[in-house]
């Protein structure tokens, strides 16, 4: 079936926008932004901005977190500041350790990271009272009010702050470029966990409007918090700061607040359906700000990268919702990526109990991100990556594009199948087709025999010409059209752009195919030009375009030699292949990488966090004779190296480790697990993966809960290296409460008290536990061939 769009448009219309915010940093680069994208340096600039909570994590683990998100793309941390992990007690403010703002920041500024700073006071994030601390309930004055009592309190909190972050401003040339003032206000509560749970008492939603928040922006100018940007979330009936203030906007797969005992079931979610996000004419769904649409970019802040379990709810996160999410709001608009979460957490236990909220389980916030809480990298992390690269690449060409939309996509709903889902960014002559057929908690259908029909400045053409296109159940994509690659025109491709490396001699592109999706790109070649593939085949059509078509099953090269110009080389990767792309730049050169065991740039070199195997294979693509090659940096690891055309490649063979480990099962639904803690110092961690059914499973030692997991039907894992100091002897004590199926009655003419009385089928058992070492293996260049 033929889809048609109409992408002959005028460029959309940039102007600086009305947003009293922006600032240069010592070395001359400023922050500004025009009514569609935000600018650094005077271009174009894609904020890919990932949440990671520092006092969720320990603080010997942070830099090699940060630059695991470093390769992921991310390209700006955002963190909350839990007012209550730091002033648990009134008046005594814990800044050390893993709740040390200062370091974290400084890290993040070390890796290359841009930090947005979200102070609160109110955080919400799943923590205990959304982050205000015990002490104020109870008191003379309303909290999240413009009651003079609690404002002195807040005063106070932003001062130390402020002391924490003293010249880590963009200003000062520190990474903070963002500050976010409140979350939520007039949107959301949360409860006080302090009382009782049958009375639910919640904090209050924010009162004072637009005051209130415009205190908060002043009391953080005058103790020093002065950045570039100052956000707020502005869904719900939150007050927007007009030129005062980035509204910042979200959206989640997962939804477990709407679901109850008496709802059970979630409704799909409007954010896999295509609109124009910056068109005041058009529906956006629940996006209907106050001020017009176009007057400021639409940026986001909290993109669903996983979702916590709520005890009434326990799904398990598709990890293409996160990349469908990512497309959607591209396609529509969006240049200010968001992801809540991008890392997961652990949450700390404090003085006086357990600091998280209570919907969710009590240590453990790994909200199946895209980077688990124990580091390991996730499919939603492979999937993502490409496209991050892709912004930092080629973002520059895409901000500017305007979204357009074909005849009748707003009639379509997250309900429906049988449509399919499509959008377009262009300036009219060259752009990228979106296609999203993934939508959360529907049952999506295959689309055969799909091509488009595209209208440009530059005429109509008709895509593919060779073989149409299967769009899979759950595919999203995006295809490019009038590519200019060093000067050469790429007319069409069915494959994605993701990143470019150049040298004197060739500029090399990478395309990534979906899955399932055989690769034809068309090109408009010179009768000088000469092309040569590995992989491919090439038909030449009547009017000069030169056709490629590269098998899904397989990566191809295309090869373009030019008379006086660079040669253009095309690498074209088969959908399992991208996922284990990695860019990284170690002294100062850019390097692609490709690998299945995850990797990241630090001080030390390039390290690998292998997960219990003995060896795992590198391959780098050699774009000049000079790049260095790869060696160890412990004489107990082998590499094995192979040259293969444009590729290098490495086979890295380490020592073979086992874990001994003892269990001990009490009952189905408790075992020991005993394990000698002197292992934990021999490496970067042990992952213990549980396999069980049960309602809430939980870790003991010493009598002490370390760990918790609501029950999903995905494994349990725990990373013990940040809990060595807890286990006593080694000593893992796990138990899970039932999983019950059936009914429950209440005998309320018990003599004594009320009674529960249960019928149906109660499963709580223990199936299978394992252990493996994560090892971390660091590969050093050598330099003696350069």
């Amino acid at each position: 079936m033929e889809y048609a769009i109409n992408a002959r448009i005028s460029p959309k219309s940039i102007y600086p926008s009305t947003l009293r915010l922006g600032g240069i940093n010592p070395e001359g680069v400023r922050i500004s932004f025009t009514n569609y994208y935000m600018e650094l340096g005077g271009k174009p600039f894609i904020a890919i901005c990932g949440e990671f909570h520092y006092s969720r994590y320990p603080v010997s683990d942070w830099e090699a977190e940060l630059a695991k998100m470093k390769m992921s793309g991310i390209n700006v941390i955002a963190t909350y500041i839990f007012w209550n992990h730091h002033e648990e007690t009134e008046g005594l403010f814990d800044w050390q350790g893993s709740r040390d703002l200062r370091k974290f920041t400084e890290l993040c500024g070390q890796h290359g990271h841009h930090v947005i700073l979200r102070i609160g006071p109110f955080c919400h994030g799943e923590v205990r009272n959304g982050g205000l601390p015990d002490w104020l309930f109870g008191r003379p004055f309303d909290v999240r009010s413009n009651d003079e009592g609690y404002l002195n309190y807040v005063r106070r909190l932003y001062s130390e702050i402020a002391k924490q972050a003293d010249d880590l401003m963009f200003q000062d040339g520190g990474p903070v470029i963002g500050i976010q003032l409140e979350n939520e206000f007039n949107a959301a509560a949360a409860l006080w966990e302090l009382t009782a749970k049958q009375g639910d008492e919640y904090l209050s939603g924010g009162s004072g409007g637009e005051e209130h928040m415009r205190l908060l922006k002043q009391f953080a100018v005058d103790v020093g918090l002065v950045a570039p940007i100052y956000t707020s979330t502005g869904w719900g009936q939150a007050p927007v700061l007009e030129d005062e203030v980035l509204p910042l906007y979200g959206g989640y797969a997962y939804t477990p607040w709407s679901i109850s005992a008496v709802n059970p079931t979630q409704r799909p979610t409007n954010e896999y359906v295509f609109v124009s996000y910056h068109d005041d004419e058009a529906e956006t769904g629940e996006f209907q700000p106050t001020y017009p649409k176009t007057k400021y970019p639409f940026a986001c802040c909290e993109m669903g990268g996983g979702m916590q379990t709520w005890y009434l709810s326990r799904f398990q996160v598709e990890p293409v919702s996160v990349l469908a999410m990512s497309l959607v709001r591209i396609a529509g608009g969006c240049n200010f990526l968001g992801y809540y979460m991008f890392h997961g957490g652990t949450n700390p236990v404090g003085k006086t109990g357990y600091l998280n909220e209570s919907t969710t389980p009590r240590i453990t916030y790994d909200f199946q991100a895209p980077i688990g809480e124990f580091g390991q990298i996730r499919l939603s992390n492979n999937l993502l990556r490409p496209l991050h690269y892709f912004l930092q690449r080629f973002g520059d060409r895409l901000a500017p594009m305007a979204t357009v939309l074909p005849e009748g996509a707003e009639s379509i709903r997250p309900q429906d199948i049988e449509p399919l889902r499509y959008a377009v960014r262009t300036d009219g002559t060259s752009g990228y087709v979106f296609i999203n057929n993934y939508q959360d908690h529907v049952e999506m259908k295959s689309h055969e025999n799909v091509c488009f029909k595209v209208t440009t400045d530059r005429g109509t053409f008709t895509f593919p010409r060779k073989n149409p296109l299967t769009v899979q159940r759950n595919a999203a994509m995006m295809f490019p059209f009038h590519f200019d690659m060093d000067g050469l025109n790429l007319c069409y491709a069915t494959a994605q752009p993701v990143t470019t490396v150049e040298s004197t001699d060739a500029v090399t592109y990478f395309f990534a195919l979906p899955e399932g999706v055989d690769g034809e790109l068309a090109f408009e070649l010179e009768e000088t030009d000469h092309i040569t593939t590995e992989g491919a085949e090439v038909e030449l059509e009547q009017g000069g375009t030169t056709i490629v078509t590269v098998p899904h099953s397989d990566s191809a090269m295309i090869r373009i030699m030019r008379e006086q110009k660079r040669e253009v080389r095309i690498y074209v990767m088969k959908a399992e292949e991208v996922t284990t792309l990695w860019e990284a730049e170690v002294a100062g050169k850019r390097r692609i990488l490709f690998s299945d065991t995850p990797m990241a740039v630090t001080d030390k070199g390039l390290e690998f966090f292998m997960n219990g195997k003995e060896e795992f294979t590198l391959r780098e693509y050699q774009y000049e004779e000079s790049l260095p090659g790869w060696l160890p940096n412990s004489a107990m690891h082998k590499v094995l190296m192979k040259q293969q055309g444009l590729f290098r490649s490495y086979c890295v063979q380490i020592p073979q480790m086992q874990i001994p480990v003892e269990i001990n099962r009490l009952h189905d639904h408790k075992v020991v697990v005993s394990i000698n803690t002197d292992v934990l110092l021999d490496v970067d961690d042990v992952l213990l993966n549980i396999d069980y059914t049960g309602n809430v499973g939980y870790a003991f030692s010493g009598g002490s809960l370390f760990h918790d997991h609501f029950h999903n039907g995905a494994p349990w894992e725990i990373g013990l290296s940040r809990f060595k100091d807890q286990l006593q002897n080694g000593e893992i004590v796990l138990e899970t409460t039932p999983l019950r199926k059936g009914s429950v009655t209440i005998d309320a003419d018990a003599a004594m008290a009320v009674e529960r009385h249960f019928s149906g089928e109660t499963l709580a058992k223990f199936h299978q536990i394992s252990v493996e070492p994560i090892r971390r293996i660091t590969l050093i260049g050598d330099l003696t061939g350069v």
